[in-house]
């Protein structure tokens, strides 16, 4: 927890979970490169019963693959790949009934949305999952984590089925504050200006992962051209990368984007359709 900075109310928060003496389901949202991961693991040490992280844009025998893999690891023996979601809980179930009954048991499905690919059925085995077994566990802590924030509210967070009013917390994490942008800068020894201080956080908008690519080997104004204007620097095309790994149709989104940033007052839905080229249907809303 001490290479945390800032993420006081979140770490409370986490500590509340930590303390009660029944089954957690956490939710930890936000949009990407703002340390979701980077939060769960600094505050558990890497210290993890099970740990999967979903595969970008990968079938569900590849994600099937990576369970199994993860699996292997924790236990030292080979373990077969699940044939469905149903088999892989199962031997999830199997595994964690077997550790010590004594402490607590974290396990942390990272980029979940990733995982729910599309005829899987992995969200109504993990909603079947939650309700019949890992509920009634005590001494379980079971951390779900992802960037499509859309999908996290709706599938997990405001879930109106089998997981409806089953998350004990919700955390969604917000950008730094100016305050911790300018901590977290001194942490990692820039020794700049209030001003440029300022200025850096309207430009990277609070975002750690792009605070942490700041070199202090250059300049403030050094730093900024060296990410964001010279040809392939780390931030150069962040835009692109963000939209594809938010939105499966991304394209689209962009086009709506683009749109809406040629006027400042806002489009009609109508309009938006004509000036993005986009026909006015159902995929539009």
């Amino acid at each position: 927890i001490g290479r945390i900075v800032g993420r006081k109310d979140e770490i409370a928060r986490l500590n509340r979970c930590m303390a009660e003496a029944r089954a957690q389901l956490v939710v930890v949202y936000g949009r990407r490169r703002v340390g979701k991961t980077y939060l769960v693991n600094e505050y558990f040490d890497h210290d993890f019963a099970f740990k999967l992280t979903g595969a970008y844009r990968q079938p569900k025998e590849f994600q099937l693959a990576g369970f199994a893999d993860e699996l292997a690891n924790r236990t030292g023996l080979r373990q077969p790949v699940p044939a469905n979601w149903r088999d892989a809980f199962r031997m999830l179930r199997t595994y964690l009934d077997s550790l010590p009954t004594g402490e607590k048991k974290v396990v942390f499905f990272d980029e979940m949305p990733w995982l729910d690919t599309a005829k899987s059925g992995f969200l109504p085995v993990f909603e079947w999952f939650w309700n019949d077994w890992a509920s009634t566990r005590e001494n379980l802590v079971f951390i779900v984590c992802g960037s499509a924030t859309s999908w996290m509210i709706e599938h997990i967070a405001e879930n109106k089925g089998g997981l409806f009013n089953r998350q004990s917390c919700r955390i969604y994490l917000e950008p730094f504050t100016l305050c911790e942008t300018e901590l977290f800068l001194k942490a990692q020894g820039m020794t700049w200006s209030r001003y440029e201080i300022a200025e850096c956080y309207m430009i990277m908008g609070g975002i750690p992962y792009y605070l942490s690519l700041l070199d202090g080997a250059y300049t403030y104004t050094q730093n900024i051209d060296r990410l964001f204007f010279k040809r392939h620097g780390e931030l150069w095309d962040e835009f692109d990368r963000l939209f594809q790994t938010l939105f499966s149709n991304s394209e689209a989104y962009v086009k709506i984007v683009e749109a809406l940033s040629a006027k400042a007052g806002g489009l009609t839905r109508n309009a938006i359709a004509e000036k993005a080229g986009l026909p006015a249907n159902g995929a539009l809303t």
